[in-house]
């Protein structure tokens, strides 16, 4: 049983549930390992389910809870072989999916026990990645042979822990903060620089959704008439389109590297900033169709200044560091995050489509990371790395710090992360104001005590003060007296 603590603390530390333990804590963690496995599997049935009947197959649903077995160990990423040959270009949308249901219920999971990093989020994290990892192992054996879909089951238990991993770490770091001997350790450049990452990423990434959104305009013509060679009918288009949908992270990731200047591969064809081969043959895929058969015109080299920007941006972000001496270090921070999120993204958009004719699809991720490392990471370090003239350096903003802390006498409290650290908090509080109304008693006592005892003392008059008058005549009437 949980209940819910009520006070009149701070306003930064918010309401929550008691830690729980034993049988409480065991249903928490398995409601929150099960739970994202079936839901996650839940959400991509009705999409499977559409996709089959727009393919003329109509809606069987035990037809459809198995043909989505397949389509949820894709969306943990793991590879696949289709008839024998190995299809690994796997949609992207489907493993954000699963990414943010195991965000979500891990943030749940950790909430419900208490918040304690030590003692909850390893827990958490092992319970939901190992539940993952087991249901696509034990999801491997029963895929329908009727499809002649396989998979491996070392593959499947990898991809399905790392996936779900990622994201229950996601919901983890969003819920559970990190307690105050850790967080002392971490240089306070790391933050920013963490932002900074955060801020060149989504900018890469919004030039790559930019480039395949003009792609789309511009070659409209082209989709409509793959669209009539593949699906000619409605419903049937519709299913196309969902599919194209699901692949649609991977031609933001293909069109980010095509920005960034290595571009991409599909089969024999290659398209980038500076050349372009047209593969052997056309595809029908809308995706697939929207590939360059001409050389980019010499303008074309102008989307260089969209990854520069995002370096200045993000040197820029790193400025806001107090410490001159921190903002390098937060600027590599940002490249280095930026550049492997880059690498990590192309491995993952790319890879074998069954032995065909547009087979492989590859994203270098090695030229990619260079790129970024140079387009986005030379900026960034010297936006960040220049001093304007007159801005103080590290041992004045220490001085004007100390000066401060002299100034405010406010001693800073570290603030309760957990119910337990509040509640003991407020006892340790209570404690110490009443020790200090008893101090303050005591001394008004004893300040009694004392006035009592001592005697009144005499009045004595105060001889008058000569300053008014002459010194002679002064004398002469304290002769007379």
């Amino acid at each position: 049983m949980t209940s819910t603590l009520d006070h009149d603390g701070p306003p930064d530390v918010a309401p929550g549930p008691l830690p729980v333990a034993g049988f409480d804590r065991l249903q928490v963690l398995l409601s929150a390992a099960m739970g994202t496995v079936l839901v996650s599997y839940a959400l991509l049935v009705p999409a499977t389910a559409f996709v089959m009947a727009t393919g003329g197959a109509g809606i069987v649903l035990d037809a459809a809870f198995a043909a989505t077995i397949p389509v949820w160990l894709a969306a943990h990423q793991i590879p696949l072989a289709l008839g024998g040959q190995p299809l690994s270009v796997l949609p992207l949308l489907p493993t954000g999916l699963v990414v943010a249901v195991t965000a979500v219920g891990a943030g749940w999971a950790v909430r419900r026990l208490g918040g304690r990093f030590r003692a909850d989020a390893g827990a958490v994290l092992a319970s939901i990645a190992g539940a993952h990892a087991a249901v696509a192992v034990l999801g491997s054996a029963l895929l329908p042979r009727a499809a002649a879909v396989d998979a491996a089951p070392w593959a499947a238990m990898v991809g399905g822990g790392l996936v779900a991993g990622v994201g229950a770490g996601i919901g983890l770091v969003r819920r559970c903060a990190l307690p105050a001997d850790l967080r002392a350790r971490v240089p306070s450049w790391v933050g920013p620089g963490l932002h900074a990452a955060g801020l060149a990423l989504l900018g890469l990434l919004l030039s790559g959704a930019v480039a395949v959104t003009v792609s789309l305009v511009l070659g409209a013509p082209v989709v409509a008439s793959a669209y009539g060679g593949l699906a000619p009918g409605f419903w049937s288009g519709a299913g196309a389109t969902l599919v194209a949908v699901a692949y649609l992270p991977n031609a933001v990731v293909a069109g980010t590297s095509w920005v960034l200047g290595p571009g991409f591969a599909v089969g024999t064809g290659t398209a980038s900033i500076f050349a372009s081969f047209p593969p052997a043959s056309p595809s029908s895929f809308p995706l697939l169709a929207l590939l360059p058969s001409v050389t980019p015109p010499a303008w074309t080299l102008a989307v260089l200044l969209a990854p520069i920007g995002t370096g200045v941006l993000a040197g820029r972000r790193c400025r806001r560091v107090s410490a001159v001496t921190g903002r390098v270090p937060a600027a590599a921070v940002a490249i280095g995050v930026t550049a492997l999120a880059v690498g990590l993204l192309s491995v993952l958009a790319g890879g074998r489509l069954a032995a065909g004719a547009f087979d492989p699809v590859s994203v270098p991720a090695g030229l990619a990371t260079a790129a970024v490392l140079l387009l986005v990471g030379v900026p960034a370090l010297l936006v960040a790395g220049v001093t304007r003239r007159g801005e103080p350096d590290e041992a004045e903003w220490s001085d004007e710090a100390d000066v401060s802390d002299a100034a405010d006498p406010v001693v800073d409290i570290p603030r309760p992360r957990t119910v337990a650290e509040l509640v003991a908090m407020r006892e340790r509080q209570a404690a110490e104001a009443a020790e200090a109304a008893e101090a303050a008693e005591a001394a008004e006592a004893e300040a009694a005590a004392v006035e009592a005892e001592v005697p009144d003392e005499p009045v004595v008059e105060d001889e008058p003060d000569p300053s008014g008058e002459n010194v002679v005549q002064f004398d002469r009437r304290r002769r007379r007296t």
